[in-house]
C-alpha cells in the first residue's frame, strides 16, 4: 500500500509547530515506566521527529539524540539544542551505523512508514537489549460539553474530508519478526483547552485537511475560514477542553 507523506510542505510545518499539543513528556514518562529506565540512555534516535517536539522529550532521558525526518520544512521549525543532531533522511534508510543506539523512538509517525523497512533498520541500529518505542495520540473528535460540535465533526467534517490511507500504529507480529520482543503497552489521555481558532489550527495540521488541499479540492484559506465559522457556531464557550487519547508500545531487541 502506497502511503502519501502529508507533512512535506512549509505551511503545514509552521502550523504543526504552532498548533500540535505537546503530549510527548507524558509519552516519555510512560516509556520510562514500561522499560524500567532508571538512568538516561546514551544514544537515542527519534524517527519522524517533525518539528522536534518529540525530540525535546526524548532528550530528557538520553545523553544524545539523533533526530531524523524526511521533511526539510519540518526540520527547519526545530529549535537547536545541545546534544541533539537533526538530520534530513528517511526512517527506512538511516544514516547511522549498526548497533549504536540504546533507544529508538517514533512519535505519531510509524503509520506513515514502510514498516518492514523501518523495523529492519531499527533492528540494525539498536544494540542488543536496546528498546524500540512507538507512540501516538489522537483527537477523539469530542470537545467536552460541546455535543453540537462533536456531531458536526463526525457527520459533516470527516465525511467531507476523510483521512487518507495509512498503515497500523503498531504491529506486534512484524516487530517480533524483526527481532524486537514486545515489552508492554500503556494508554494515554489528556485534555487540551482550545478556542475555535485553536481547534481549527490543529485540524489544519491533520492529513484530512492537508491531503484535500494538496489535491486541489479546497484552498487553505477556504478550509480554514469554513472550519472557524462552523466550529465557532457550535462551541458553547469561547474555549472548550478537547479530549485526546493515545498509546505507547515498547519492544526490546533480543540478545543473542
Amino acid at each position: 500500500m502506497a502511503v502519501w507523506n502529508p507533512f512535506l510542505g512549509t505551511r503545514t510545518a509552521e502550523a504543526y509547530a504552532r498548533a500540535r499539543p505537546d503530549y510527548h513528556p507524558a509519552a516519555v514518562a510512560a516509556m520510562v515506566r514500561l522499560l524500567h529506565l532508571s538512568s538516561p540512555v546514551g544514544l537515542a534516535l527519534d524517527l519522524g521527529c517533525g518539528t522536534g517536539m518529540s525530540t525535546r522529550a526524548v532528550k530528557s532521558i538520553a545523553e544524545q539524540v539523533v533526530a531524523v525526518d524526511a521533511s526539510r520544512p519540518m526540520l527547519e521549525q526545530a529549535a537547536p539544542s545541545p546534544g541533539v543532531a537533526y538530520i534530513q533522511a528517511k526512517a527506512e534508510r538511516l544514516p547511522v551505523r549498526g548497533d549504536v543506539a540504546e533507544l529508538v523512538v517514533t512519535a505519531a509517525a510509524f503509520h506513515w512508514f514502510d514498516q518492514d523497512a523501518v523495523l529492519a533498520e531499527v533492528g540494525r541500529v539498536l544494540r542488543p537489549g536496546g528498546a524500540f518505542v512507538t507512540y501516538t495520540d489522537f483527537f477523539s473528535g469530542n470537545p467536552r460539553d460541546a455535543t453540537a460540535c462533536t456531531e458536526w465533526l463526525a457527520e459533516t467534517y470527516r465525511a467531507r474530508f476523510p483521512a487518507p490511507a495509512r498503515r497500523s500504529h503498531f504491529d506486534q507480529r512484524a516487530s517480533e519478526a524483526a527481532g524486537l520482543g514486545f515489552v508492554g503497552h500503556e494508554e494515554l489521555g489528556h485534555d487540551v483547552p482550545m478556542t475555535a481558532a485553536g481547534l481549527t489550527d490543529y485540524l489544519m495540521t491533520q492529513s484530512n485537511a492537508t491531503s484535500a488541499i494538496d489535491a486541489g479540492r479546497v484552498s487553505h484559506e477556504e478550509l480554514r475560514r469554513w472550519l472557524v465559522d462552523e466550529i465557532g457556531s457550535r462551541l458553547p464557550e469561547p474555549s472548550v477542553m478537547a479530549e485526546f487519547t493515545g498509546d505507547v508500545w515498547c519492544c526490546r531487541k533480543q540478545i543473542p
